[in-house]
């Protein structure tokens, strides 16, 4: 089991590497709103100096719009009417962010909240919802969480931590976001 692990952290780290594919697919994603307080509780934790950026690309550095991505990779030929429809069998869901954890690649780390326990397999309906449309991905499994920022390679691990129940932040996730290949968006809210 411990092999399997390393083996997935690994494929995981070399995807991460991957460049070039950025807006090749189209993404669905779910919204949800966080308290401000909160975000910026938790963007406080990160200290400034560790930031990873790149000139000109706003992918990385603080995650400013937070959401759970379902499936990264949507073809751009997926009618709107299919993501609708898939949208309409989701109901609102309540997530809890409290385990933060790391992606760590050669360029930089990942600091994000994993989607544990009951919150896991409602991303994971989810994500087997829209799974049967047309897509491509490189990664084998799917690891709902989500980013709070990038940092540079290395400094990443000073983060990891378990929130106290007190800190922890239940949201609720009220819409899906369907961003597609050429950048537009759809939002759908959920019932």
């Amino acid at each position: 089991m411990k092999n399997k692990k390393i083996i997935k952290e690994s494929l995981r780290k070399l995807l991460l590497e991957k460049e070039g594919d950025s807006y090749d697919y189209g993404c669905v994603m779910l919204h949800f709103n966080v308290p401000k307080g909160d975000w910026d509780k938790v963007q406080g934790l990160i200290a400034e100096e560790d930031v990873y950026s790149e000139e000109g690309d706003q992918t990385f550095g603080r995650e400013n719009d937070p959401h759970v991505t379902i499936l990264y990779g949507l073809h751009e030929d997926v009618p709107d009417e299919d993501i609708k429809e898939r949208v309409d069998e989701i109901k609102v869901t309540k997530l809890t962010l409290k385990e933060i954890s790391i992606f760590e690649s050669n360029k930089y780390d990942v600091i994000k909240f994993d989607i544990i326990g009951v919150s896991e397999g409602r991303m994971a309906d989810m994500n087997a919802k829209f799974v049967e449309l047309p897509h491509t991905t490189n990664f084998p499994d799917y690891h709902p969480h989500c980013t709070i920022a990038y940092v540079k390679a290395g400094t990443g691990k000073k983060y990891i931590q378990t929130l106290s129940s007190e800190d922890a932040i239940v949201v609720e996730g009220n819409s899906i976001v369907y961003s597609k290949p050429d950048e537009t968006k759809n939002k759908y809210k959920l019932k």
